[in-house]
């Protein structure tokens, strides 16, 4: 078979500028434009770089076949890149289509949800206007309230002035009266007594009055205690009779009596707007408003016995010396041995 070495006319002694030489010579008979062949050139162009890498004596027959399967090679790979290059481009219009459903799937929901939004602000504007309807009723309503205890309040003033003018001019009438029908030779002992007076009277028996009231309602007072949170026994004011007592840090107090009743004397500084449903009004006492326990948290000895504290509306009273107060105060209730 024919070497590169025959095909170009060189051997392994020629020099590089002898090989390039035999190159020039032959392309420019080969050349198609001198009346040559592309493939000839070819199989020039490569029996020159076979022998310039000291490859002279190979085969061109194994080379051309080499060359043909690489042309095959990349005839595949070719073919290969041209079905990636579909398929790539079928991915694409798959990611193009997807784009555009999310686009409009994303549309459908933001239109969805605006709605949503423009229904749920009519719902709070609407629930806002009723709202605010409702707060006006609720000031009227006040208004006419405090309006018409302002106006019982004047007619109460206004009937109780009609009433001591009326007792005032009753009084100096029925005064006038007497003088003038007793006897003439009594008239220089009389003395008149001034409206003033008369006035003072009045004032002073309906003073009485209201003190005879209190003495009636009068309740037994506590004595105040300056240690919290410890039970202690005491006499109400006045009083032989003992009881023993708690005080909260507000002010207020737990006071069990010998009857073994407990209730609750609450600090009106202190005061919560509402009270429990177990507290029941009983009267006031000074700054104290007392309520009995009859029933409910703080009622029983038991609960107080079984906890370290209770909380009595908004109150914390502990137990600390419950116990031994307790014991001192049914010995003095029985034998009224004092403390």
């Amino acid at each position: 078979m024919t070497t590169f070495h025959e095909l170009l006319g060189t051997d392994d002694s020629c020099s590089t500028a002898e090989i390039k030489k035999k190159y020039r010579q032959l392309s420019n008979r080969l050349h198609p434009d001198k009346g040559g062949s592309q493939a000839l050139m070819q199989m020039l162009s490569m029996a020159y770089q076979q022998v310039i890498k000291g490859e002279g004596n190979k085969k061109c027959s194994d080379a051309i076949l080499k060359q043909v399967e690489k042309n095959d090679q990349c005839n595949d790979f070719k073919s290969k890149i041209a079905e990636l290059v579909k398929e790539k481009e079928k991915l694409q219009d798959l990611l193009e289509q997807h784009k555009q459903n999310v686009e409009h799937a994303f549309t459908a929901g933001e239109n969805s949800a605006r709605q949503t939004l423009l229904l749920l602000q009519a719902a709070n504007d609407s629930l806002n206007k009723q709202l605010v309807f409702l707060r006006r009723q609720l000031d009227e309503g006040e208004n006419k309230n405090s309006i018409s205890k302002k106006s019982n309040k004047k007619y109460c003033f206004v009937m109780l002035f009609i009433l001591f003018v009326i007792i005032v001019v009753t009084g100096g009438f029925f005064h006038y009266q007497r003088q003038h029908q007793q006897p003439l030779s009594q008239a220089p002992d009389l003395v008149p007594v001034p409206i003033a007076a008369q006035v003072k009277n009045v004032i002073a028996t309906q003073l009485a009055t209201v003190d005879y009231a209190d003495s009636i309602n009068n309740v037994a007072r506590i004595m105040m205690m300056h240690t919290t949170g410890l039970w202690q026994q005491r006499y109400y004011e006045g009083t032989r009779q003992p009881y023993i007592a708690v005080r909260s840090i507000n002010g207020s107090y737990i006071v069990k009596d010998c009857q073994g009743t407990f209730s609750y004397y609450s600090n009106r500084i202190h005061n919560t707007a509402h009270v429990p449903v177990n507290l029941i009004f009983s009267t006031n006492d000074r700054q104290f408003s007392v309520y009995r326990i009859p029933y409910g948290n703080g009622s029983s000895e038991q609960q107080w016995l079984n906890s370290k504290s209770l909380v009595i509306n908004d109150n914390i009273f502990s137990n600390n010396g419950y116990q031994s107060s307790a014991l001192a105060l049914a010995s003095v209730c029985s034998n009224t041995t004092p403390f």
